[in-house]
Protein backbone atom coordinates (compact mmCIF):
# COMPACT_ATOMS: atom_id res chain seq x y z
CA UNK A 1 0.00 0.00 0.00
CA UNK A 2 1.33 3.26 -0.36
CA UNK A 3 1.84 5.77 2.42
CA UNK A 4 -0.76 8.21 3.78
CA UNK A 5 2.53 10.21 4.57
CA UNK A 6 4.05 10.53 0.82
CA UNK A 7 0.48 11.29 -0.39
CA UNK A 8 0.06 14.39 2.33
CA UNK A 9 3.80 15.78 1.20
CA UNK A 10 2.54 15.35 -2.49
CA UNK A 11 -0.91 17.13 -1.73
CA UNK A 12 1.08 20.19 -0.26
CA UNK A 13 4.65 20.00 -1.98
CA UNK A 14 3.50 21.61 -5.38
CA UNK A 15 1.39 24.57 -3.54
CA UNK A 16 1.99 28.02 -4.34
CA UNK A 17 3.31 27.64 -7.84
CA UNK A 18 0.40 29.69 -8.70
CA UNK A 19 -1.93 31.11 -6.53
CA UNK A 20 -2.96 33.62 -9.39
CA UNK A 21 -5.35 35.27 -7.12
CA UNK A 22 -3.79 36.19 -4.56
CA UNK A 23 -0.18 36.38 -2.53
CA UNK A 24 -0.38 32.87 -1.36
CA UNK A 25 2.21 30.91 -1.94
CA UNK A 26 3.12 27.78 0.55
CA UNK A 27 -0.20 26.39 2.63
CA UNK A 28 1.25 25.24 6.25
CA UNK A 29 1.10 21.00 6.08
CA UNK A 30 -1.42 20.60 8.43
CA UNK A 31 -1.82 16.77 7.44
CA UNK A 32 1.71 16.22 9.56
CA UNK A 33 -0.82 16.05 12.39
CA UNK A 34 -1.56 12.15 10.67
CA UNK A 35 1.52 10.98 10.79
CA UNK A 36 2.45 8.06 13.03
CA UNK A 37 4.52 8.63 15.63
CA UNK A 38 7.18 10.93 16.33
CA UNK A 39 7.85 12.94 12.50
CA UNK A 40 10.34 16.41 11.53
CA UNK A 41 9.74 17.95 8.06
CA UNK A 42 11.63 20.21 6.00
CA UNK A 43 10.31 21.92 2.29
CA UNK A 44 12.11 24.00 -0.06
CA UNK A 45 9.96 25.93 -3.21
CA UNK A 46 10.99 27.87 -5.65
CA UNK A 47 8.16 28.97 -8.36
CA UNK A 48 10.08 31.27 -11.55
CA UNK A 49 6.84 32.89 -13.04
CA UNK A 50 7.05 34.43 -16.70
CA UNK A 51 4.33 37.22 -16.54
CA UNK A 52 3.81 40.36 -19.14
CA UNK A 53 1.59 42.18 -20.70
CA UNK A 54 1.01 44.56 -24.18
CA UNK A 55 0.74 48.34 -23.32
CA UNK A 56 -1.83 49.67 -25.05
CA UNK A 57 -0.79 52.56 -28.41
CA UNK A 58 -2.04 55.55 -25.89
CA UNK A 59 0.89 54.77 -23.54
CA UNK A 60 3.67 54.02 -26.40
CA UNK A 61 2.53 50.15 -26.75
CA UNK A 62 5.28 47.84 -26.65
CA UNK A 63 5.83 45.05 -24.03
CA UNK A 64 5.92 45.24 -20.31
CA UNK A 65 8.44 43.05 -19.72
CA UNK A 66 8.48 40.43 -17.19
CA UNK A 67 7.48 41.63 -14.33
CA UNK A 68 7.11 38.77 -11.89
CA UNK A 69 10.24 37.75 -9.75
CA UNK A 70 10.53 34.28 -8.71
CA UNK A 71 10.17 33.35 -5.49
CA UNK A 72 11.41 30.46 -2.83
CA UNK A 73 9.95 29.28 0.65
CA UNK A 74 11.55 27.23 3.29
CA UNK A 75 9.20 25.46 5.56
CA UNK A 76 9.38 22.59 8.28
CA UNK A 77 7.26 20.91 11.32
CA UNK A 78 7.97 18.85 14.25
CA UNK A 79 4.88 16.28 15.17
CA UNK A 80 5.31 14.32 18.21
CA UNK A 81 2.63 11.94 19.42
CA UNK A 82 2.39 12.68 22.81
CA UNK A 83 -0.59 10.17 24.49
CA UNK A 84 -2.67 7.59 22.42
CA UNK A 85 -4.87 10.00 21.90
CA UNK A 86 -2.91 13.48 21.46
CA UNK A 87 -0.48 15.11 18.82
CA UNK A 88 1.06 17.88 18.62
CA UNK A 89 2.87 19.97 15.91
CA UNK A 90 4.70 23.29 15.34
CA UNK A 91 4.93 24.37 12.18
CA UNK A 92 6.91 26.99 10.18
CA UNK A 93 6.49 28.02 6.76
CA UNK A 94 5.95 31.19 4.46
CA UNK A 95 2.69 31.64 3.38
CA UNK A 96 2.63 35.01 1.33
CA UNK A 97 4.69 36.56 -1.07
CA UNK A 98 4.79 39.10 -4.00
CA UNK A 99 7.95 40.28 -5.99
CA UNK A 100 7.01 42.46 -9.29
CA UNK A 101 9.03 44.65 -10.81
CA UNK A 102 8.48 46.69 -14.21
CA UNK A 103 11.66 47.84 -16.36
CA UNK A 104 9.84 48.83 -19.58
CA UNK A 105 7.60 51.64 -20.62
CA UNK A 106 4.93 53.26 -18.52
CA UNK A 107 4.70 51.03 -15.59
CA UNK A 108 8.86 51.46 -15.23
CA UNK A 109 9.67 51.68 -11.90
CA UNK A 110 6.54 50.22 -10.11
CA UNK A 111 7.44 47.84 -7.95
CA UNK A 112 6.31 46.12 -4.62
CA UNK A 113 7.45 42.74 -2.56
CA UNK A 114 5.39 40.96 0.36
CA UNK A 115 7.50 39.09 3.35
CA UNK A 116 5.63 36.90 5.81
CA UNK A 117 6.65 34.08 7.70
CA UNK A 118 4.40 32.04 10.05
CA UNK A 119 4.28 29.56 12.99
CA UNK A 120 1.58 27.18 13.95
CA UNK A 121 1.15 25.19 17.21
CA UNK A 122 -1.48 22.48 16.91
CA UNK A 123 -2.98 20.40 19.17
CA UNK A 124 -5.11 17.02 17.78
CA UNK A 125 -7.30 14.70 19.70
CA UNK A 126 -8.51 11.18 18.47
CA UNK A 127 -12.34 11.46 19.63
CA UNK A 128 -12.56 8.03 18.22
CA UNK A 129 -10.17 5.96 16.13
CA UNK A 130 -11.82 7.49 12.80
CA UNK A 131 -12.89 10.91 14.50
CA UNK A 132 -10.34 13.66 15.11
CA UNK A 133 -10.09 17.11 16.18
CA UNK A 134 -7.33 20.05 15.83
CA UNK A 135 -6.96 24.19 16.34
CA UNK A 136 -4.75 26.20 17.99
CA UNK A 137 -2.85 29.34 17.60
CA UNK A 138 -1.30 31.05 14.07
CA UNK A 139 1.32 33.79 14.53
CA UNK A 140 2.20 35.51 11.34
CA UNK A 141 4.61 38.39 10.72
CA UNK A 142 4.53 40.05 7.33
CA UNK A 143 6.10 43.17 5.84
CA UNK A 144 6.08 45.00 2.62
CA UNK A 145 7.45 47.91 0.72
CA UNK A 146 5.81 49.69 -2.64
CA UNK A 147 7.00 52.12 -4.87
CA UNK A 148 5.15 53.64 -7.85
CA UNK A 149 7.09 55.75 -10.54
CA UNK A 150 6.32 59.81 -10.92
CA UNK A 151 4.07 58.95 -14.24
CA UNK A 152 1.62 56.48 -12.25
CA UNK A 153 1.47 58.41 -8.92
CA UNK A 154 1.08 61.71 -10.76
CA UNK A 155 -1.89 60.10 -12.96
CA UNK A 156 -3.35 58.78 -9.32
CA UNK A 157 -3.41 62.29 -7.59
CA UNK A 158 -4.38 64.39 -10.86
CA UNK A 159 -6.56 62.82 -12.51
CA UNK A 160 -7.01 65.85 -14.51
CA UNK A 161 -3.19 66.08 -15.67
CA UNK A 162 -3.78 67.43 -18.71
CA UNK A 163 -4.51 70.66 -17.37
CA UNK A 164 -0.90 70.96 -15.45
CA UNK A 165 -0.24 68.82 -12.33
CA UNK A 166 -2.92 70.67 -9.48
CA UNK A 167 -1.84 71.74 -6.18
CA UNK A 168 -1.58 68.39 -4.00
CA UNK A 169 -0.82 66.15 -6.07
CA UNK A 170 2.00 63.95 -6.17
CA UNK A 171 5.01 64.98 -8.60
CA UNK A 172 7.64 62.87 -7.65
CA UNK A 173 8.22 58.57 -7.23
CA UNK A 174 6.02 58.10 -4.46
CA UNK A 175 7.58 55.19 -1.62
CA UNK A 176 5.80 53.62 1.32
CA UNK A 177 7.96 50.93 3.54
CA UNK A 178 5.46 49.20 6.52
CA UNK A 179 6.79 48.22 9.78
CA UNK A 180 7.20 44.56 10.45
CA UNK A 181 4.18 43.16 12.50
CA UNK A 182 3.19 40.11 14.23
CA UNK A 183 -0.20 39.68 15.04
CA UNK A 184 -2.39 36.20 15.58
CA UNK A 185 -4.90 34.52 14.68
CA UNK A 186 -6.25 30.57 14.80
CA UNK A 187 -6.94 27.31 12.92
CA UNK A 188 -9.87 24.96 13.41
CA UNK A 189 -10.48 21.58 11.75
CA UNK A 190 -12.39 17.93 12.39
CA UNK A 191 -11.29 15.48 10.49
CA UNK A 192 -13.27 11.87 9.58
CA UNK A 193 -10.88 8.89 8.62
CA UNK A 194 -11.20 5.05 8.47
CA UNK A 195 -7.57 4.06 8.40
CA UNK A 196 -7.93 0.29 6.77
CA UNK A 197 -9.07 1.78 3.37
CA UNK A 198 -6.60 5.22 3.55
CA UNK A 199 -9.37 7.24 3.95
CA UNK A 200 -9.52 10.55 5.31
CA UNK A 201 -11.32 13.64 5.10
CA UNK A 202 -10.18 16.52 6.55
CA UNK A 203 -11.84 20.80 7.30
CA UNK A 204 -9.79 23.54 8.06
CA UNK A 205 -10.85 26.93 9.03
CA UNK A 206 -7.61 29.31 9.44
CA UNK A 207 -9.06 32.98 10.51
CA UNK A 208 -8.60 36.35 9.26
CA UNK A 209 -5.81 38.01 10.90
CA UNK A 210 -4.93 41.89 10.45
CA UNK A 211 -1.77 43.47 10.46
CA UNK A 212 -1.50 47.41 11.68
CA UNK A 213 1.32 48.36 9.84
CA UNK A 214 3.16 51.75 10.04
CA UNK A 215 3.74 52.62 6.87
CA UNK A 216 6.54 55.60 6.19
CA UNK A 217 5.54 57.18 3.02
CA UNK A 218 8.02 59.80 0.83
CA UNK A 219 7.12 61.57 -1.91
CA UNK A 220 6.78 65.52 -3.39
CA UNK A 221 3.59 67.49 -3.10
CA UNK A 222 2.78 70.55 -4.94
CA UNK A 223 2.23 72.98 -3.11
CA UNK A 224 1.13 76.79 -3.38
CA UNK A 225 1.95 79.92 -3.22
CA UNK A 226 4.93 79.38 -5.75
CA UNK A 227 4.16 77.12 -7.36
CA UNK A 228 6.21 75.17 -4.47
CA UNK A 229 7.83 71.61 -4.55
CA UNK A 230 7.27 70.17 -0.90
CA UNK A 231 8.93 66.86 -0.06
CA UNK A 232 6.73 64.90 2.37
CA UNK A 233 7.71 62.23 4.74
CA UNK A 234 5.01 60.96 7.09
CA UNK A 235 4.17 57.48 8.94
CA UNK A 236 0.30 56.62 8.63
CA UNK A 237 -1.47 53.65 9.87
CA UNK A 238 -2.20 51.09 7.40
CA UNK A 239 -4.49 48.14 8.52
CA UNK A 240 -4.71 45.26 5.87
CA UNK A 241 -6.54 41.75 6.20
CA UNK A 242 -5.33 38.76 5.68
CA UNK A 243 -7.67 36.25 4.25
CA UNK A 244 -9.60 33.45 6.47
CA UNK A 245 -9.89 30.25 4.01
CA UNK A 246 -11.82 27.29 4.29
CA UNK A 247 -10.35 24.31 2.80
CA UNK A 248 -11.41 20.65 2.30
CA UNK A 249 -8.73 17.82 2.10
CA UNK A 250 -9.30 14.51 1.01
CA UNK A 251 -7.30 11.22 0.01
CA UNK A 252 -8.85 7.86 -0.41
CA UNK A 253 -7.15 3.98 -1.45
CA UNK A 254 -9.00 3.20 -4.90
CA UNK A 255 -6.61 0.30 -4.83
CA UNK A 256 -3.43 -1.49 -2.46
CA UNK A 257 -1.35 0.69 -4.23
CA UNK A 258 -3.19 3.77 -5.46
CA UNK A 259 -4.75 6.40 -3.53
CA UNK A 260 -6.71 9.88 -4.99
CA UNK A 261 -6.42 12.91 -3.06
CA UNK A 262 -7.38 16.43 -3.83
CA UNK A 263 -8.60 19.84 -1.78
CA UNK A 264 -11.25 22.56 -2.54
CA UNK A 265 -9.90 25.55 -0.93
CA UNK A 266 -12.24 29.13 -0.34
CA UNK A 267 -9.62 32.02 0.64
CA UNK A 268 -11.47 35.69 1.39
CA UNK A 269 -9.21 38.09 -0.53
CA UNK A 270 -12.12 40.33 -1.28
CA UNK A 271 -11.24 42.25 2.28
CA UNK A 272 -7.77 42.45 1.57
CA UNK A 273 -5.82 46.08 0.20
CA UNK A 274 -2.94 48.32 0.97
CA UNK A 275 -4.01 51.81 1.44
CA UNK A 276 -1.47 54.13 3.44
CA UNK A 277 -3.18 56.94 4.25
CA UNK A 278 -0.87 60.18 3.34
CA UNK A 279 -1.67 57.95 -0.79
CA UNK A 280 -4.91 58.30 0.15
CA UNK A 281 -5.81 61.68 1.04
CA UNK A 282 -3.66 62.67 -2.18
CA UNK A 283 -5.67 60.15 -4.52
CA UNK A 284 -9.09 59.10 -2.48
CA UNK A 285 -8.28 55.45 -3.32
CA UNK A 286 -5.93 52.57 -2.42
CA UNK A 287 -2.80 51.76 -4.12
CA UNK A 288 -3.86 47.64 -4.68
CA UNK A 289 -6.21 45.31 -3.65
CA UNK A 290 -7.97 41.82 -4.60
CA UNK A 291 -11.57 42.42 -5.90
CA UNK A 292 -12.71 39.27 -5.32
CA UNK A 293 -12.30 35.70 -2.98
CA UNK A 294 -11.06 33.02 -4.68
CA UNK A 295 -11.77 29.04 -5.16
CA UNK A 296 -8.91 26.75 -6.12
CA UNK A 297 -9.14 22.89 -6.69
CA UNK A 298 -6.82 20.09 -6.70
CA UNK A 299 -7.05 16.78 -7.84
CA UNK A 300 -4.40 14.03 -7.74
CA UNK A 301 -3.28 10.27 -7.50
CA UNK A 302 -0.14 8.76 -6.15
CA UNK A 303 0.60 4.98 -7.31
CA UNK A 304 2.99 2.89 -5.08
CA UNK A 305 6.04 1.18 -7.77
CA UNK A 306 7.78 -0.47 -5.09
CA UNK A 307 7.74 -0.85 -1.33
CA UNK A 308 10.22 2.24 -1.39
CA UNK A 309 9.06 4.41 -4.52
CA UNK A 310 6.18 5.95 -4.95
CA UNK A 311 4.69 7.83 -7.62
CA UNK A 312 2.12 10.78 -8.05
CA UNK A 313 0.36 13.36 -10.18
CA UNK A 314 -1.77 16.21 -9.67
CA UNK A 315 -4.05 18.68 -11.44
CA UNK A 316 -5.06 22.23 -9.85
CA UNK A 317 -7.41 24.81 -11.12
CA UNK A 318 -8.37 28.49 -9.89
CA UNK A 319 -11.43 29.90 -11.17
CA UNK A 320 -11.58 33.05 -13.48
CA UNK A 321 -13.64 36.20 -12.51
CA UNK A 322 -13.01 38.42 -15.53
CA UNK A 323 -12.74 41.25 -14.04
CA UNK A 324 -10.04 44.31 -14.15
CA UNK A 325 -6.78 43.24 -12.05
CA UNK A 326 -4.39 44.98 -9.76
CA UNK A 327 -0.43 45.90 -11.78
CA UNK A 328 0.76 44.00 -9.76
CA UNK A 329 -0.72 40.87 -9.68
CA UNK A 330 -1.68 41.10 -13.03
CA UNK A 331 -3.34 37.38 -13.79
CA UNK A 332 -6.83 35.55 -13.37
CA UNK A 333 -7.00 32.15 -12.29
CA UNK A 334 -4.67 29.32 -13.61
CA UNK A 335 -4.36 25.54 -14.84
CA UNK A 336 -1.21 23.74 -13.65
CA UNK A 337 -0.17 20.26 -13.80
CA UNK A 338 2.87 18.87 -11.57
CA UNK A 339 4.12 15.35 -11.04
CA UNK A 340 6.89 13.91 -9.03
CA UNK A 341 8.20 11.13 -6.87
CA UNK A 342 8.53 9.95 -2.85
CA UNK A 343 11.26 7.72 -1.59
CA UNK A 344 11.70 5.77 1.17
CA UNK A 345 14.91 5.06 2.95
CA UNK A 346 14.78 4.00 6.76
CA UNK A 347 13.18 5.98 8.71
CA UNK A 348 13.38 8.96 6.00
CA UNK A 349 11.20 9.90 2.77
CA UNK A 350 12.13 12.20 0.36
CA UNK A 351 9.14 13.72 -1.83
CA UNK A 352 10.25 16.10 -5.33
CA UNK A 353 7.98 17.48 -7.82
CA UNK A 354 7.70 19.82 -10.53
CA UNK A 355 4.44 22.08 -11.28
CA UNK A 356 4.04 24.10 -14.42
CA UNK A 357 0.90 26.53 -14.72
CA UNK A 358 -0.99 28.37 -17.41
CA UNK A 359 -2.07 31.68 -15.82
CA UNK A 360 -5.41 33.13 -16.93
CA UNK A 361 -5.06 36.66 -19.25
CA UNK A 362 -6.33 39.75 -17.49
CA UNK A 363 -6.32 43.38 -18.25
CA UNK A 364 -5.47 45.60 -16.28
CA UNK A 365 -7.06 48.99 -15.34
CA UNK A 366 -4.97 51.43 -17.70
CA UNK A 367 -5.77 49.18 -19.84
CA UNK A 368 -3.13 46.60 -20.53
CA UNK A 369 -3.56 43.26 -21.69
CA UNK A 370 -1.77 40.56 -19.76
CA UNK A 371 -1.93 37.07 -22.08
CA UNK A 372 -0.14 34.01 -22.53
CA UNK A 373 1.78 33.72 -19.28
CA UNK A 374 3.18 30.65 -17.23
CA UNK A 375 4.53 29.76 -13.86
CA UNK A 376 6.96 26.72 -13.16
CA UNK A 377 8.16 25.58 -9.50
CA UNK A 378 9.75 22.74 -7.89
CA UNK A 379 9.27 21.28 -4.95
CA UNK A 380 11.41 19.16 -2.14
CA UNK A 381 10.44 17.66 1.08
CA UNK A 382 12.43 15.28 3.73
CA UNK A 383 10.29 14.12 6.64
CA UNK A 384 12.33 11.53 9.13
CA UNK A 385 10.74 9.76 11.76
CA UNK A 386 12.38 9.48 15.24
Amino acid sequence: MIKTGNVACAACLLAGVAQAGGLERDRPAEAILFEEGNYAQFSFRSSDPNVSGEYPAFLGGGSTGDMAGSTTNIGGGLKFQLTDRFDFALLFSQPYAANAAYDKGFYNGLTATWRSTSIDALLKYDVTDRVAVYGGPSFLTSSADITIPLTLANVASDPDGPAGPLPGSIVSTYRAQSSTETDVGFILGAAYQIPDYKLRVALTYRSEIEHEFDARETYTQLSLPGPAFTPVSTSSKTPIKMPQSLTLDFQSGVTPKTLVFGSVRWTEWSKWQVKPGAYAAETGREITRFKHDTMTYQLGVGRAVTDSLSVFARLGHETKKGSTVTRLSPTDGYTSVGIGASYTVGNAEITAGIEHAWLGEAESGTPTDFSDNTATGFGVTIGFRF
